[in-house]
């Protein structure tokens, strides 16, 4: 939805997105390829290395997020970790998360399907059967504080 008002010589646009996908917050202590070769093995993906997601901020200052992407015709599974890259650019890179709000989780999990049909639960079931998952559960996006940093 947009929205566009004007006070005394100010203009606001509010901007709200529609969050069209379902969310797995994990807790796992290893290297971002790794969860992402074990959810292969597990699900019979093939999460790919895309390019880091790079989302700026006030005072230019970037924060640079790892993300693995796997798409099939009716689904999209997106690897993102929560902790900020190491930058190139230390000047304008910042230690934060992509979800401040929840820094306890390691890595998300980003679930765009067009079925009905997928069970959530038991992928959650799955991914906690992973040796190295400490914990896993479903976020509710749309109630996140942080939320418009998953648009991208």
């Amino acid at each position: 939805m947009l929205r566009f008002s004007a006070f005394m010589g100010k203009s606001k646009l509010d901007i709200s997105y529609e969050i069209d996908f379902d969310l797995v917050a994990i807790n796992a202590n290893i290297k971002e390829y790794r969860l992402a070769w074990f959810l292969n093995k597990t699900f019979g993906w093939n999460l790919a290395k895309m390019d880091n997601i790079e989302l700026s901020f006030k005072g230019n200052r970037e924060l640079i997020i790892s993300n693995f992407l796997y798409r099939t015709e009716y689904q999209t599974y997106r690897l993102i970790k929560n902790r900020a890259a190491d930058s190139k650019d230390q000047m304008n890179a910042f230690n934060a998360f992509i979800i401040p709000e929840l820094r306890n989780f390691d890595y998300f999990i980003m679930m765009e399907s067009e079925s009905e049909a997928f069970d959530l639960k038991a992928f959650i079931s799955e991914i906690k059967q992973i040796s190295f998952v400490q914990f896993a559960v479903i976020m509710d996006a749309n109630t996140l504080k942080s939320k418009d940093n998953l648009i991208f």
